[in-house]
């Protein structure tokens, strides 16, 4: 691919997407599959994909008034999808061919048959966990999005516009986070602990935007979310974009599996050397069976699966890397139809190494 076929299939871009605002036809989504297809030829990732998106959009909304951004961002965000999924289905296919090509290469210098299966196996294995990993953690910020966009086009339809702002507001944080998880994706994939650059925070500020995202999910099931957390600032050494994985699976979860009508509570505070966040649940419970390997990668107990049968098991395994990352712990206390407690505890800071503002 030359630069200037990249250069081309970029700009086509926002051609194609205002095509579809206009038209929502099928030949738009139709080109948006095969700008797709450029793309993995092209070698851009998702966070790249999702710069040209916003680009475009922001090129296809100038001039236009903030009742029309409001009406078409919601369309603009199934569009995203729709080249996002095309994107997976044709990236999924271009790594199967880099295994055929690594198998063909493993048997030209490969002495035993054993060697050959077992490279091919390593390579499949490989492929298959940096597309699941992909898929779940891509869904949460995106979830987050088009949680706030749909409440956002429900208040301009009821005239409630004070709303609309903060709201879309809440998307493009969740969707510049998307960007920001791509980068880390390849090296989660691969089963090593991550490497994570942790600055002081203040832990509440992070779980307050964790539950923020959550609350569209709760209302959409009448669930109840109580918030408790501390008013002073809980300081720790960490990340907030790996917090916000670890606090967006416990909740997400919470949601998922407390029926209509359930409760989540979020508890946050500090004692003595360590700071404590509780999510907590009147769900389906799990049993002590599944309680014991919970975090473990791509594993999913009966309960969960009666829930809801499509699902990968590896948010909470994520999550137990991402909290040991900060030299905390994760646990769970839980009885069946007696709702669950995912506790995280991580080692405090002095509160004089907050940053200022």
């Amino acid at each position: 691919m030359t630069s200037g076929e990249m250069l081309e299939s970029t700009e086509n871009y926002p051609g194609v997407l205002g095509e579809y605002l206009q038209g929502h036809n099928e030949e738009a989504l139709y080109r948006a599959s095969q700008l797709s297809q450029m793309f993995v030829e092209q070698g851009l990732g998702p966070d790249e994909i999702i710069a040209i998106h916003f680009e475009a959009l922001e090129r296809v909304m100038h001039g236009a008034s903030y009742r029309e951004r409001a009406r078409s961002i919601a369309d603009a965000h199934q569009f995203l999808l729709e080249v996002m999924i095309a994107y997976g289905v044709r990236f999924k296919e271009y790594l199967e061919l880099r295994v055929r090509e690594s198998i063909r290469e493993a048997e030209t210098r490969a002495n035993t048959d054993r060697q050959i299966a077992m490279e091919a196996k390593q390579a499949e294995h490989q492929k298959a966990e940096i597309l699941a990993i992909i898929a779940h953690e891509l869904r949460t910020p995106l979830t987050a999005a088009k949680g706030n966009i749909d409440v956002a086009v429900r208040s301009i339809r009821m005239g409630n516009m004070e709303r609309i702002a903060p709201l879309l507001g809440s998307a493009q944080e969740a969707m510049e986070r998307l960007s920001r998880l791509t980068a880390d994706l390849v090296e989660a994939s691969r089963g090593e602990p991550p490497q994570l650059t942790l600055v002081p925070i203040d832990l509440s500020a992070v779980l307050t935007q964790a539950c923020a995202w959550v609350q569209a999910a709760a209302a959409a099931k009448n669930i109840r979310v109580i918030v408790d957390i501390a008013p002073e600032t809980v300081p720790i050494a960490g990340s907030a974009d790996a917090l916000l994985t670890v606090f967006g699976n416990l909740l997400a979860n919470a949601v998922r599996y407390t029926p209509s009508g359930g409760q989540v509570s979020v508890r946050c505070h500090a004692q003595q050397t360590e700071a404590l966040v509780e999510v907590q649940d009147t769900g389906i419970g799990m049993s002590e069976d599944v309680q014991a390997r919970i975090f473990e990668k791509f594993y999913r107990g009966p309960e969960a699966r009666l829930v809801e049968g499509r699902g990968l098991g590896l948010g909470l395994a994520l999550a137990r890397e991402m909290v040991y990352a900060h030299g905390g712990r994760i646990e769970v206390i839980s009885r069946i139809n007696d709702g669950s407690t995912f506790r995280v505890i991580l080692p405090l800071l002095d509160p004089t190494t907050l940053p200022t503002t």
